[in-house]
């Protein structure tokens, strides 16, 4: 039996050490699961074309393009300089000493690992604006200190020409790879515990990375590594690239002989280790001479500045879009009015500490709300079991016409900018919960405390509505954990299309 291009016989799969109903091999096409039986039949072990020491040599392209990138951008900013300003003041030094400060940005891209780790997008774009900003800043001084005649839109234009133009070429440059079939890396996983379960939902999150798992192993059994087994061999049955580790507890150290082996074999390999509820952002410490990694928890939220920042950022963006939507929000004030009052309704919501607050929101829903809602529970057990689970209804009896096209489009929302601006709420945080929601978070409860709730957040842009309540605890814990300010930007960036898309809004 086979799926896809990768068959394994019955024998060589014994011969392993790995028992026959423990893989799982998927097709590149439909991703659809064949479960290989003891009785499957023998058949021969495809081989890849492509070897594995090359997968990540595409990698090494991106050097091709990010300088092409970088010298678009200096003469971009050159030309729109020279057509706004109306003269020429091209000089042979600013380029030298553009090019100078663009070789070290490649070299520091080499060392954090752009030409041979594969990134995921919002790591890849914090290094590259990060490392770009402050390349203009030496820029900026450099032109300052030696009195050159410089221009400030040459100077800026420049260097943020450059960072649009690396995302982008890098971007194409995946594309034309992944047509050509050589960016995939034919991926095999070890692990059926939640660790693997949650490392394939990951990779499949990011396909950009091209993981393709193509085959999974359960576990590695204790026979494999004292029968003198290689992993060189079991790449070659499996048609393998790459080998990612996602064991559970025990399964884990029992595997440590089999991980090492991996290393003294220098087959490619990543290990998925059992974080779950644990901080993803943790300062490693080693110790010379020994096998022994500190991972210490060096958390944003607990730093006076971090803190400040981000309340500084939710002062000045809530404050801009209350001017720019100020027109819109008149509008639907009136339109409200129309129907009738209150034009706006608070309702009591949990925030930082514990601290009850009113949560404004334009009004949505018919006047005795309540006595509504309670008598349509009452009538229809399925909406109750509904809205014991979620707290929320999607045909709402309650809502009305232009209600219902405000919360689709989540501009009844808009008010709680004034939330942000006063301190209740901030724009990016865990979905603002009532007191009877406080007993469904259980331990994790806490996280939620730590910070303020947000207008928006990892729920809003993950589905909302359509995502369990189990899943949305998981989410906001997952925030506080691991809070920074660029995973704020993260999340507002992803809120403008998950709006527009309107996946789970009512």
């Amino acid at each position: 039996m086979s799926s896809g291009n990768h068959s394994v016989s019955k024998e060589r799969l014994y011969e392993a050490g790995v028992i026959a109903s423990s893989v799982h091999v998927l097709s590149n096409t439909d991703a659809k699961v064949t479960k290989f039986s003891a009785e499957a039949q023998p058949s021969r072990v495809t081989v890849p074309q492509t070897g594995r020491r090359k997968f990540n040599q595409v990698l090494q392209l991106y050097i091709v393009t990010d300088m092409t990138a970088l010298v678009l951008g200096f003469f971009c900013a050159w030309g729109m300089t020279t057509a706004i300003n109306g003269t020429n003041a091209y000089d042979t030094s600013k380029l030298l000493g553009f090019l100078t400060i663009a070789t070290g940005c490649l070299l520091w891209f080499q060392n954090k690992g752009h030409y041979n780790v594969r990134m995921n997008f919002w790591a890849e774009l914090q290094n590259v604006l990060g490392t770009l900003g402050f390349a203009m800043m030496v820029d900026g001084f450099f032109q300052f200190a030696t009195k050159q005649d410089f221009s400030r839109m040459w100077l800026m234009s420049g260097w943020i020409f450059a960072a649009v133009g690396i995302i982008l070429l890098r971007g194409l440059l995946r594309g034309r790879l992944r047509k050509q079939g050589v960016w995939q890396v034919r991926t095999l996983l070890v692990g059926n515990g939640h660790t693997a379960k949650d490392t394939r939902a990951a990779l499949k999150s990011e396909a950009r990375l091209g993981f393709e798992i193509t085959a999974q192993i359960k576990n590695l059994p204790e026979t494999f590594m004292q029968a003198g087994r290689s992993w060189e061999r079991l790449c070659k049955q499996y048609g393998v690239d790459y080998v990612i580790i996602a064991l559970d507890g025990l399964d884990l150290e029992k595997a440590e002989q089999s991980i090492a082996q991996l290393v003294r074999e220098s087959v490619p390999f990543s290990i998925s280790p059992p974080r779950r509820h644990l901080p993803m952002d943790m300062v490693p410490q080693y110790f010379f001479n020994y096998d022994v990694k500190l991972l210490t928890h060096n958390s944003g939220l607990e730093q006076p500045m971090p803190r400040f920042i981000k309340r500084m950022f939710d002062i000045v963006v809530s404050g801009l879009l209350l001017l720019i939507l100020s027109p819109v929000i008149l509008v639907i004030a009136a339109m409200t009015k129309l129907e009738g009052d209150p034009v706006f309704f608070g309702h009591l919501r949990l925030g930082k500490n514990g601290k009850p607050f009113s949560c404004w929101k334009f009004r949505s829903m018919m006047p005795g709300s309540e006595a509504i809602l309670q008598r349509y529970l009452a009538e229809n057990p399925e909406a109750k079991a509904e809205w014991e689970a979620t707290q929320k209804l999607k045909n709402d009896p309650r809502v009305t016409r232009l209600g219902n096209f405000l919360r689709r489009t989540s501009l009844d929302e808009l008010p709680q900018l004034v939330n942000v601006l006063r301190g209740d709420m901030s724009l990016v945080g865990p979905r603002p919960i009532v007191i009877a929601e406080v007993p469904k978070y259980d331990h994790d409860i806490a996280h939620y405390y730590r910070v303020s709730p947000g207008i928006t957040g990892l729920w809003q842009v993950s589905g909302r509505n359509d995502v369990t309540y189990e899943q949305r605890v998981q989410m906001d814990s997952w925030y506080v954990r691991n809070w920074s300010l660029w995973h704020d930007i993260a999340i507002l960036c992803k809120t403008i299309p998950a709006l527009m898309n309107r996946q789970g809004a009512y």
